[in-house]
C-alpha cells in the first residue's frame, strides 16, 4: 500500500472517531444532567410524556416493547383509518432500502399502503426483517450503473436513502446517485422525490476539511433534488439512533440509549447552551433523531404531506406527524 493511502486511511478512521467523540460527549452530558434533581413537576411531566409516547408513537422496530403484541392491529387500523394512506396500487421506489433507514422507510411505505420497490446492493431485505419484507419487491442493483428507467417507470414517488460517510468514494456515493436518481425519477413521471440528507452542521463543524466527499456529495445530491420538477423534500437529521446495536461508522446508538440523550438534549437548559456554542459542540448538543421518526418524515413526503427542507430534530419531527 502507498503511503499516502495509509494516510488517508488514517485520517479518516480519526475523523470517525471524531464523530463518535461528539456523540459520546452528548451521551455524557445526558447522563450527567440526568442524575441532577428535578422538581416533582418535572418528573410527572416526564412520566406524562413518556406514557404518552408509549400510547401514540407509530408503530416501528422496537419502539416500546409493551406494544409490539398490538402492533399487527396498530398498523391494520393505520392503514384503514388514516386519511394520509397512498391509494391501491400507487407505487414508491425506494432507493437504499436494504439499510438502517431505508428498511424503516420500506416498512411504513407497506403500513400505508403503497406497493413498494427497494433497489440495493444487497437486493434483500435486513436480517430480522418482519411478515411487512413479505410485501416489498427487493430487487438488486447499482443505482450509479443500472438502467433506471424501467424500475421507476409508474412510480408515483421516489425515495433516496442512499448515503455513506468514510468509504473510498463518498463524492459519488453521496452526489451522483442523486442527481442519476433524480433525472431518472423526473425522466419516468414520478411526481415526487425525497432525499435522507445530512445537517449543514457537519460541513460547518470543520468536518468537511476531513469529509471533503461526503460534504461535497451532500450538497450536489441536495441541489439535483431542489431542481427536480415535481414535489421534493429533503430530509437533513443531525445523529439518527435506533436499533439494538452501537455502531461506529456511521455512528449510531441504539434505541434505548438514543432515547435517553434525546429527551436530556430536549431540555430548555440543553437547547440554551447549544444555541450559543460554537458548530461542533453544538453538532454534539442538538437533540438527535429516532429512525422511525425519520422513516416517517420521508413517507410524509412521498404522500405529498410534506415538501421543501426539514432540517434538524424539530422539523422532522413535526414533518413525521404529518
Amino acid at each position: 500500500m502507498r503511503p499516502h493511502r495509509r494516510i488517508a486511511g488514517t485520517r479518516r478512521r480519526a475523523a470517525l472517531g471524531l464523530l463518535a467523540c461528539a456523540v459520546a460527549s452528548a451521551f455524557i452530558a445526558s447522563a450527567f444532567l440526568s442524575g441532577l434533581p428535578t422538581s416533582q413537576t418535572q418528573t410527572e411531566a416526564s412520566t406524562a410524556t413518556s406514557q404518552a409516547v408509549t400510547s401514540a408513537a407509530p408503530p416501528g422496530p422496537g419502539r416500546r416493547q409493551a406494544s409490539l403484541s398490538l402492533l399487527p392491529s396498530l398498523l391494520t387500523w393505520a392503514v384503514a383509518g388514516s386519511d394520509s394512506a397512498f391509494a391501491a396500487g400507487e407505487r414508491v421506489v425506494v432507493l437504499g432500502g436494504s439499510g438502517f433507514i431505508g428498511s424503516r422507510i420500506c416498512e411504513r411505505l407497506v403500513a400505508s399502503g403503497a406497493s413498494v420497490t427497494s433497489i440495493s446492493r444487497t437486493g434483500g431485505p435486513p436480517e430480522g426483517a418482519g411478515p411487512w419484507a413479505s410485501q416489498v419487491t427487493w430487487s438488486r442493483g447499482d443505482v450509479l450503473s443500472m438502467d433506471l428507467s424501467e424500475t421507476l417507470r409508474g412510480a408515483t414517488a421516489v425515495v433516496s436513502a442512499i448515503g455513506a460517510i468514510g468509504s473510498s468514494d463518498d463524492e459519488t456515493t453521496n452526489g451522483a446517485t442523486a442527481e442519476l436518481a433524480a433525472k431518472a425519477a423526473a425522466s419516468a413521471g414520478a411526481g415526487r422525490f425525497v432525499l435522507v440528507s445530512a445537517t449543514p452542521l457537519v460541513a460547518d463543524a470543520g468536518l468537511g476539511g476531513l469529509f471533503p466527499g461526503y460534504v461535497a456529495g451532500k450538497k450536489r445530491a441536495e441541489a439535483a433534488v431542489k431542481a427536480f420538477p415535481g414535489s421534493w423534500t429533503v430530509l437533513q437529521p443531525t445523529f439518527v439512533f435506533g436499533g439494538d446495536a452501537f455502531v461506529l461508522n456511521p455512528p449510531r446508538v441504539t434505541e434505548s440509549y438514543g432515547a435517553m440523550v434525546e429527551k436530556v438534549l430536549e431540555t430548555g437548559p440543553v437547547r440554551g447552551i447549544a444555541s450559543v456554542s460554537p458548530a461542533f459542540l453544538k453538532l454534539a448538543l442538538l437533540p438527535p433523531s429516532f429512525v422511525d421518526d425519520v422513516a416517517a418524515a420521508a413517507v410524509a413526503g412521498a404522500l405529498g404531506k410534506a415538501s421543501g427542507v426539514y432540517s434538524g430534530h424539530d422539523d422532522i419531527s413535526s414533518a413525521a406527524r404529518l
